[in-house]
């Protein structure tokens, strides 16, 4: 068109003027509509046509070509001095032959043989004056088989980025059929009734839209009230699901037809101007697309009807808006905001929901940026958001990217989180040309997780802290409540498992760490072959799981018994036991000090019988055998000190041994003189039991006082020697003791021994369970003790 055709029309530049474009890779996969013509407009040469390279075409051209591939309806767009072609699936048909080599040539290439003709009509456009024509014939080359065509069809300017017209749009709905059934009505008043009849029919038989000749009926108010169907077509039937209709008026047909299909009838037939309508026929429960003129004779007012059922078409737009609708009222309701971001353009397209989630106003829709994005991102999280979109934008391979950051509102200022969900949209090259993208305002939740990890926190420093053990049991699958005792007692045992415990917890069954116990049975602290466990068990579930202060005996890593005093809670759900949280404290220290404090009191009811029957035995003894009351006192004085020395030693030892060296010290400590050396003793340690201390004592102590008396240290010159020592023998070791006397007075034999000799001898030998001999030698006395020592 370089040759004036459009005489006026500078020629424009391919490009229009173009925004900054975005630093990322190009996209590759526009226009993204499928089809045939998407696909040929993506893959054809446009850097050998006046276009230019596809990438770089304005964005109103771009605009245009998504809107024609969009259309149902067939549609063209010429672009350019040139009126470079691009065309929709629907237009092939009206190009015919002319497709596809007509795609990319000038308007006046594909269309020689209209070119004269309609050459002031796109000259009309070009200079913005939108064209229209209804039911207009054109004679089209490329539909041989049709020579002529009909078509109701809009020529619209198209505008670039600079304001001026670059092109025209072209929206065509062909007629031809209408045009063929007028021509046959007015060939049947030319021709012979049976021609008209034969024509007439083979044109019926011929469309395949449904059609009809109707008569409207008007009530003497000249209202439109019904109308009667004259003649209709074979598809007639297949569209409406009306059968034998010639002859019959509408409102018998179908009583609940709408009254505005009459009004738009009546209409046509009273002011003779065409109607093109969609309009939905409810009692037939059907869409229709409607072309009505009228026909014939203006008196007679008949009217022919070309109609197409478009119901399957319309509820799917229905749907899609309800569709659309839903997901406008979620991401409101939501807060979900959308966006389109175009790379060329660097701008994005926002939601009033995606504006509002940054705090922007309304009005940048369209002017959004990149780098106004970006500046709003945290500044902690402006670096790793702007590395993630680098690396996903450069891997071809890469369709979505998906990411959490924290922004800052433009208009308060105030920090928010926010998850992204961005679909990544490229050319058949694999570069990134467009995005699309939610996104959605999540600080409620993360601060709800932050508070989660806060309170887990404080649970874990004081788990971890407690000096008390603290465990989850948990049971895999859960456990039926319902179930008899000992049936609980062993899925308890085979599906029990520790979950979670504290490191006190793990102390107290011998173990170095928490970790330790984790994923252990209830097999380890209460054997399942241990009655005691059982009954334990057995008592925890007839509570309920749920008890508090109860003592157990269980067992640690090392298989010790130990005591713990329990507090547990059950979670039962649906009859079914799922965890069991405890808490225990180990008493086993006061346990043992239970039993030691039991212990002690039966010893000493047992030493206060055994004391109080040996004081007895010591007054009867010595009552009996004193020759006077004072020296039945004496003698009785004295060994009840002996006695209460050797209670003194094993009252400091607390009752569970004395050594030997210290029983005999306390009987001779009495009689040692200061800077005297007449009493020797010598022996290595032995520690004697309370019962062995006692009764050495008592004879010690009796050795003692006669010789005082009678023996070695009743003149200035006698000693007395006390020795021992241990024979390691079988089965166990024994002691050997020997009391000598030297250099006291003469010593006579005696013929009838005294209750001391015979407190030595009879009764030492049987506390100590051996033998004590005392012989009375010139020299002196000499005692000897041979005794085991347990």
């Amino acid at each position: 068109m370089n040759d004036g055709a459009l005489e006026g029309m500078p020629p424009r530049p391919s490009g229009g003027r173009e925004a900054p474009a975005l630093q990322t890779p190009e996209r590759s996969h526009w226009p993204s509509i499928e089809g045939e013509m998407g696909e040929r407009i993506r893959a054809y040469d446009w850097g050998a046509t006046p276009l230019g390279p596809i990438q770089a075409w304005p964005q109103s051209l771009r605009t245009m070509v998504d809107l024609m591939l969009a259309s149902r309806q067939p549609a063209f767009i010429g672009w350019g001095a040139e009126c470079t072609s691009l065309y929709n699936d629907g237009y092939v048909p009206i190009l015919g032959t002319k497709h596809p080599a007509a795609l990319g040539k000038p308007y006046r290439t594909v269309w020689p043989e209209i070119w004269d003709e309609y050459r002031p009509v796109i000259a009309a456009t070009i200079a913005g004056e939108a064209q229209h024509f209804i039911d207009r014939p054109v004679a089209l080359a490329g539909r041989a088989d049709q020579p002529v065509s009909w078509f109701t069809f809009s020529w619209t300017p198209i505008r670039d980025e600079t304001g001026g017209v670059a092109g025209f749009y072209c929206a065509a709905t062909e007629t031809t059929g209408k045009g063929l059934a007028e021509d046959a009505l007015h060939a049947s008043r030319e021709l012979a009734l049976h021609e008209t009849g034969t024509r007439y029919r083979a044109l019926f038989e011929a469309l395949d839209q449904g059609f009809c000749i109707i008569e409207p009926v008007f009530d003497e108010h000249g209202r439109p009230v019904d109308y009667v169907f004259i003649e209709v077509n074979p598809v007639f039937e297949a569209q409406t699901g009306l059968h034998d209709v010639a002859g019959r008026s509408m409102r018998s047909l179908s009583p609940a037809h709408e009254e505005y299909w009459y009004d738009i009838y009546g209409r046509v037939a009273l002011n003779g101007e065409p109607a093109r309508f969609e309009h939905e026929a409810a009692a037939q429960g059907r869409w229709y697309d409607v072309f009505a003129y009228r026909i014939d004779d203006p008196e007679r007012r008949l009217i022919a009807v070309l109609f197409d059922d478009i119901t399957e078409r319309k509820m799917a737009e229905d749907a899609r808006r309800e569709s659309e609708e839903r997901l406008r009222q979620v991401q409101e309701a939501a807060r979900i905001g959308s966006f389109e971001f175009d790379r060329r353009t660097n701008k994005a397209i926002a939601s009033p929901e995606y504006l509002e989630l940054y705090g922007l106003h309304e009005d940048l829709s369209g002017f959004f940026s990149y780098e106004d994005w970006i500046a709003l991102v945290h500044p902690e999280d402006r670096s790793r958001i702007e590395a993630e979109t680098r690396a996903a934008v450069a891997d071809h391979a890469r369709r979505q990217l998906d990411y959490e950051f924290r922004i800052f509102r433009a208009d308060t200022g105030e920090m928010r989180w926010i998850t992204a969900r961005t679909k990544l949209i490229r050319d058949i090259n694999g570069r990134f040309v467009r995005s699309l993208g939610a996104q959605w305002d999540v600080t409620a939740e993360k601060d709800a997780e932050a508070a989660l990890r806060e309170s887990e926190d404080r649970y874990r420093t004081f788990i971890a802290h407690s000096s008390e053990g603290i465990w989850l049991l948990e049971f895999d699958p859960p456990l039926d409540t319902s179930l008899p005792v000992e049936e609980q007692i062993d899925l308890a045992y085979r599906h029990g498992r520790f979950v979670e415990c504290n490191d006190a917890m793990a102390d107290m069954y011998g173990l170095a760490r928490a970790e330790d116990m984790i994923g252990r049975s209830l097999e380890f602290s209460l054997p399942s072959s241990d009655p005691q466990a059982r009954a334990f068990l057995a008592e925890v579930i007839r509570s309920g799981y749920s008890m508090t202060g109860v003592e157990s005996v269980e067992r640690d890593a090392a298989g010790n018994h130990k005591y713990f005093d329990n507090s547990m809670t059950g979670i039962i759900e649906n009859g079914e036991l799922r965890r069991l949280w405890g808490i225990q404290r180990d008493i086993s220290d006061r346990r043992r000090a239970e039993e030691q404090r039991t212990l002690l009191i039966h010893e000493l009811n047992h030493r206060v019988k055994n004391t109080l029957a040996t004081v007895q035995s010591i007054a009867s003894q010595t009552l009996r055998n004193a020759p006077s009351m004072r020296d039945a006192k004496d003698a009785l004085e004295g060994r009840l000190i002996a006695l209460a020395r050797a209670h003194d030693v094993l009252t400091r030892e607390s009752w569970e041994g004395a050594e030997l060296r210290e029983i005999v010290a306390q009987a001779v400590a009495p009689y040692a003189s200061q800077g005297e050396d007449r009493l020797h003793l010598s022996g290595p340690e032995v520690r004697l039991s309370p019962r062995m201390a006692l009764a050495l004592a008592m004879a010690l102590q009796e050795l003692a006082t006669n010789a005082v008396k009678y023996g070695a240290l009743a003149n200035a010159t006698g000693e007395v020697r006390v020795t021992w020592d241990v024979e390691q023998a079988s089965p166990s070791a024994r002691l050997h003791l020997r009391w000598e006397e030297t250099g006291g007075p003469p010593v006579q034999p005696q013929g009838r021994r005294g209750f001391g000799s015979r407190l030595i001898e009879r009764s030492l030998s049987q506390e100590l369970n051996g033998v004590a001999r005392i012989a009375f030698r010139p020299t002196g006395i000499v005692c000897s003790v041979d005794a085991p020592l347990t």
